[in-house]
C-alpha cells in the first residue's frame, strides 16, 4: 500500500508537535553521563552502550539544545568511527565489535521532558492498560535505560476521527482530522507546562512532510538523506506550499476517578486537537 493522506499528516503533526514543544517551551534538559554496556540481542553484531536517558533530541532547529556528541578514552569521537551509530530513540551508541564492552563511553546530549510515540490506543486503555517505566530526569540511580520499552514522562499521539466536508465546486473538501494527545508527566509543574504550551496553539498552521521524510532510520540515527543533520525548521520550509491548520485546542486533566487506575505515580492530561486541511480528495 502506497502512504496515504493519513500517513502523511500523522507524519507531519508528530514532527510538528515534537518541535514546537522543543522549541516553544524549550522542553528539554542537557545531560554529561557516562555510558554503560549491555548486551541486546536484536542487534548481536554491534557493542551496545547506553545512557541513562531517552529520547535525545537530534532536531538542529532547537535553539540550547546539545547535539549529542559522543567521548572515548582518547576524547572524541565521530560518527562512523568503529561504525558508530547514535541511536537518538533509545538513547545509546552502537559500536563494531572491535570496541571493548569495559570500554569508557561518555556523552552530553539533551533529552526531551517528554519522549513522544504514536499509538492506536484510546485515552482508557493508554491509562488503564499502560504498562510504562519512569525516566525519570531529575533524581535517580543513573545506569543504562533498556532499549525498546515506552518509558514516562511521554506523550501519546493518535488519530480519533476524520471526515470530508464540501467546501468549494469542483471537488474540494475540507478534511477535519481529530487528534489526541495523553500526557504522562513527573510532576504538576511539568503537567500544566505541556497543557498551557498547546492551549495556545490553536490557528497554528504546519506543513504537509512526506510519509518518507521521517528523519530516523531503523536504528534510531538521522538518516544520511540529512548529511547536515536534521533542522525542522529548513525541512518543513520545503513544503511550505501543503498547509494543514490546527482549528482548535482543547487541554483537560484526569479525573480523581480514574486517578487510581494509574499504575505508577503519574499526572495525566489530555489534549485534543481538530485539524482543516483543504485538499481534493477525489483527484
Amino acid at each position: 500500500m502506497k502512504p496515504t493522506y493519513q500517513h502523511q499528516l500523522l507524519t507531519s503533526f508528530y514532527l510538528w508537535f515534537d518541535h514546537f514543544l522543543l522549541s516553544k517551551a524549550q522542553a528539554f534538559k542537557n545531560f554529561e553521563t557516562d555510558f554503560y554496556y549491555y548486551a541486546d540481542e536484536r542487534i548481536q553484531n554491534k557493542r551496545v552502550f547506553g545512557s541513562p536517558y531517552k529520547q535525545w533530541v537530534y532536531d538542529k532547529s532547537i535553539a540550547n539544545a546539545t547535539t549529542p556528541t559522543i567521548s572515548g578514552g582518547a576524547g572524541a569521537l565521530s560518527a562512523g568511527i568503529s561504525g558508530m551509530i547514535l541511536d537518538h530513540e533509545n538513547g545509546r551508541v552502537l559500536f563494531n565489535g572491535d570496541v571493548e564492552t569495559g570500554a569508557a563511553i561518555s556523552g552530553a546530549y539533551s533529552v526531551k521532558n517528554f519522549n513522544t510515540y504514536v499509538s492506536n490506543q484510546n485515552e482508557e486503555s493508554l491509562i488503564i492498560e499502560g504498562k510504562y517505566k519512569l525516566n525519570a530526569r531529575y533524581t535517580r540511580q543513573l545506569t543504562n535505560v533498556a532499549p525498546y520499552d515506552e518509558v514516562v514522562p511521554a506523550v501519546f499521539l493518535s488519530t480519533t476521527d476524520t471526515n470530508n466536508q464540501p467546501f468549494a465546486l469542483g471537488g474540494q473538501d475540507n478534511t477535519i482530522t481529530n487528534i489526541s494527545a495523553v500526557a504522562f508527566a513527573e510532576n504538576t509543574y511539568q503537567l500544566d507546562g505541556i497543557l498551557s504550551t498547546f492551549a495556545d496553539a490553536s490557528k497554528e498552521v504546519f506543513y504537509g512532510i512526506p510519509y518518507t521524510g521521517s528523519p530516523l532510520d531503523e536504528y534510531g540515527a538521522v538518516k544520511s538523506s540529512y548529511p547536515d543533520g536534521y533542522n525542522y525548521t529548513n525541512v518543513s520550509n520545503d513544503y511550505s506550499s501543503n498547509i494543514a491548520m490546527i482549528q482548535n485546542t482543547t487541554v483537560s486533566k484526569i479525573s480523581d476517578r480514574m486517578d487510581k487506575f494509574i499504575p505508577i505515580p503519574l499526572y495525566v492530561g489530555f489534549i485534543d486537537f481538530e485539524i482543516n486541511k483543504y485538499r481534493f480528495p477525489r483527484q
